[in-house]
Formats: structure tokens, sequence, C-alpha cells
């Protein structure tokens, strides 16, 4: 992982502000359970994109996206898509 700022784990929460390892990851399914295509990014900023633009691509019945937070050893979802659902932000990084 690349060096990037500190996140600060409470609950579901990613809190960032100091330095600290950081990875984002975005995982799309083109059925739940199934085979996962998977990308990881030090930036959320990259990450948030690359969920839009799969989201626009791939978004339909069946598909499920998700955005992780990692920071050392606590992982948060951040936000998920399903058709069914929509988007849901879940934790607040």
């Amino acid at each position: 992982m690349i060096q990037h700022r500190k996140a600060t784990v409470v609950g579901s929460t990613v809190l960032q502000d100091q330095d600290v390892e950081a990875e984002y990851e975005v995982t799309l399914r083109f059925n739940p359970g199934g085979p996962a295509v998977l990308g990881a990014w030090s930036q959320l900023e990259t990450a948030e994109q690359v969920f839009m633009e799969w989201l626009g691509l791939y978004g339909r019945e069946g598909t499920v996206l998700t955005l992780t937070a990692t920071a050392g050893d606590a992982t948060c979802l951040v936000k998920s898509w399903t058709y069914e659902g929509g988007l849901q932000a879940v934790g607040a990084v």
C-alpha cells in the first residue's frame, strides 16, 4: 500500500487526518455472490471516480457494486449500489 492520510476508524466511519497507509477498493459483481472484478487505489477520489464509471457502464439488474476503505486492520463499507436498492452511502470518509 501507499502512504496516504491517517484513517481513524470509529464504527463504520473512517476519518482521515494524519499520515497512515490507506487503501480503497471497488468491487463489481454481475450477480450477488458471483465472481468479482476488483480494483484498489490509494486515493479515495480515484476509487470514487471508478465506482461511478463502473456504475454507469455496468449498473443493471443483478449488479452489486461496493467501495470499501481499509486502514490498518480495519475495513469499512463506504458506499454500495444495487439495482433494487440504489446508491447507499454507508460510511463517511
